[in-house]
């Protein structure tokens, strides 16, 4: 699943900008659902996407896919994974806004759906358990 993200900031145009300013992607938090098993050296496509994103955090959605065999194109689990890029100089997390200032892009957050809301709302009641 990391090779899955830093595949997402490379093809973004955003690992080039946490290599210069010496930025570190954090996970916050990770949720996933395994639905089948992914046997040894069977094949599977890694499918990830943005779905939303807060001052600091973006969340995305991880998909593994089966390919070939009886089970071509069923769900071997799913996940959703909160996080952001830290500046340990500065010792914040870096504003989306600034990301996407490196990158050129400009754009608001898609409403989250029931899933990441809840998600989220897990979040925030663990967090108050932990401190």
């Amino acid at each position: 699943m990391d090779l899955g993200r830093l595949d997402l900031m490379v093809c973004a145009g955003l690992w080039r900008a946490i290599l210069r300013h010496r930025w570190t992607p954090i996970a916050s938090n990770v949720l996933i659902r395994y639905r089948r098993e992914i046997r040894p050296f069977q094949r599977f496509r890694l499918e990830t996407r943005l779905l939303t994103w807060d001052a600091t955090n973006v969340v995305i959605e991880q998909v593994f896919v089966l390919e070939g065999g009886p089970r071509d194109g069923q769900v071997a689990a799913c996940a959703l994974f909160k996080g952001g890029i830290y500046d340990r100089g500065a010792r914040m997390f870096v504003p989306i806004a600034r990301l996407m200032e490196e990158i050129g892009a400009q754009g608001e957050p898609p409403e989250a759906t029931a899933e990441v809301a809840a998600f989220l709302a897990a979040e925030d009641t663990l967090r108050g358990r932990t401190g």
